[in-house]
Formats: structure tokens, C-alpha cells, sequence
């Protein structure tokens, strides 16, 4: 790890990373009892801070761990992780477990949640757009742990292997519909007949908050984004399609299966309105 990563903050004290154990009893090693969220550090503040709080307290409810601090608290050690890290550019993972507790599923209601911040380079900028493949990973419809952004992650580890093993960039999950639901790590769109359209949740989707944005800055371009189910055949026939993540932003799919997909303006000026967002974020906190 490179030592401007090397601070992390567990259960609100920072301390050298190699030194923030976790307890072998611990429910999120054990049985992924837990949930994490992703953030883009830009300039080194955090991008869509409060969606981003949003989703993860939405998460912690559905699984009853509850937040040991307050949002407020924990911005306030996000900025000092990393101001401590001196790295303006980066991403911010919180990951929140339930804690130490007894063997077994069961819950006795004593776990004290466990807390870690750490903090990680940026993915390399890739300008070729993506190959993706279909994987044998599947999602139920309607799951509600589809919407948590939970600490078992084997659907995205499964997918992002097969991907790797046909040499491809990611895979493709399927719901039990065999309908697209999201890549590895990001949400899907494609455009079809000029118009904009993505997954609905219901699907098995998880509400990504690069998703919300996205959604939110089309109708500025002249679209309405359109939340219709796709299995990847019709994927194969749009006219161009992308992904978007925390980490990443917004990527073009240069290729599904095989099938090349074309480009489309639609794509190029949302990348350009996504890069503005982050300038209005740096003229906002400034």
C-alpha cells in the first residue's frame, strides 16, 4: 500500500493501516453481515456526500446495524482521513459491520457495530470503452438485499471473474427474469431509438447514486431516462450504451457479447455534464 493510503480510521481512532485489525469474530468476515459505501474524493472533498448518506443509512436500517455516530461525525473523519493522507483525487470506502458476535445467525442484540474508513487511489482513466460478457451470476427480482450495498458481494466477485477468465473488462448480472440487472460494479444504460433507458430497481437493481445523477442531468439534455427490463440480446442491439460508478464516473461499452456497439452523442454529453457536476462541487465547497 503506498504510504499516502496509509492512514485508516476504525471505530473513530486513525491509526496506520497494517494496524487496523478487525476481530476474527466479527459478523462481516463471518457472514458478510454488514453493507459499505463508495465515494469519489474530488479535490479532496467528498462528491455527493449527503445521496451517498442516504443510501447507506436507508441500507443500515433494512439490516438493523445501526450507525454508531452521526453523518455529521462521519464527514468530519472522511475529511480528516483524508486531509491525514494528503491525496486530493481518490475514492473513500466506509464499511459498517454488525460486529462481534456470537456463532451462529442468530442475534443476541449486544453487537457493538464495527466502523472503518480507509481510503484508495482512483482506477486507472481508461478511454476505450468496455467489453462486457454475459455471466451465469443472477440476482432474484424484487430481492430487498438488491438494494443494500451490502458486505456479501459474491454475485459481483462471481461475475467479475468469468469476465476476467473469457477476457472480457466485466460481466454482465442477470436476474431471474434473464433480464440485464447491472455489471460487477457499475449500472447500465443503453440507448435505443435515441432514447435513454436503464434497468428499473425492481429488477434487482441496486440505486446506484451515479445512476441517480445521471438520471437527474438528462432531462437537460432533451431526455427523460426510460426504466424498461432488457435481456442482453436487446443490449447487443442499442446504439450505444455505458456504465456509471462512484469510482469511474461514466465509461462508454464498446462491446456486449461479442456484438459491437456503435457511439452516440447522448453518451459523450453526458460524460461532459457528469465532469461539470464535479467543477460545481469544487465552486460549491470552495
Amino acid at each position: 500500500m503506498p504510504a499516502s493510503f496509509s492512514t485508516a480510521s476504525l471505530n473513530g481512532h486513525f491509526l496506520p493501516l497494517d494496524e487496523a485489525q478487525v476481530s476474527a469474530s466479527d459478523r462481516g468476515f463471518l457472514y458478510g453481515d454488514g453493507l459499505f459505501e463508495t465515494i469519489r474524493i474530488h479535490d479532496g472533498r467528498p462528491f455527493l456526500w449527503d445521496w451517498h448518506m442516504m443510501r447507506f443509512m436507508d441500507g443500515s436500517e433494512s439490516l438493523g446495524i445501526a450507525l454508531p455516530q452521526s453523518t455529521e461525525s462521519l464527514l468530519g473523519n472522511v475529511r480528516e482521513l483524508t486531509s491525514r493522507n494528503d491525496v486530493t483525487e481518490s475514492l473513500v470506502r466506509i464499511t459498517l459491520s454488525r460486529g462481534v458476535g456470537q456463532r451462529g445467525y442468530g442475534l443476541t442484540g449486544d453487537e457493538q457495530p464495527t466502523l472503518l474508513i480507509t481510503q484508495h487511489p482512483l482506477p486507472q482513466s481508461l478511454s476505450k470503452p468496455l467489453s462486457l460478457v454475459t455471466t451465469t451470476a443472477r440476482i432474484a427480482v424484487d430481492d430487498p438485499l438488491a438494494m443494500v450495498k451490502s458486505a456479501n458481494k459474491l454475485d459481483s466477485v462471481l461475475a467479475k471473474r468469468e469476465a476476467m477468465r473469457q477476457r472480457a473488462d466485466d460481466g454482465l448480472i442477470l436476474n431471474s427474469d434473464g433480464n440485464v440487472t447491472e455489471i460487477s460494479s457499475a449500472n447500465v444504460f443503453w440507448v435505443e431509438n435515441g432514447a435513454l433507458r436503464t434497468p428499473p430497481i425492481s429488477d434487482g437493481v441496486l440505486p446506484g447514486v451515479t445512476r441517480r445523477l445521471v438520471i437527474d442531468l438528462a432531462p437537460a439534455l432533451g431526455q427523460a431516462v426510460r426504466e424498461e427490463s432488457a435481456a442482453p440480446d436487446r443490449l447487443q442491439q442499442a446504439e450505444a450504451g455505458f456504465v456509471t460508478s462512484a469510482a469511474t464516473g461514466i465509461r462508454a461499452i464498446g462491446q456486449v457479447d461479442s456484438t459491437a456497439l456503435g457511439t452516440h452523442p447522448l453518451v459523450g454529453q453526458l460524460q461532459d455534464a457528469y465532469e461539470a457536476e464535479l467543477a460545481r462541487h469544487d465552486a460549491n465547497c470552495g
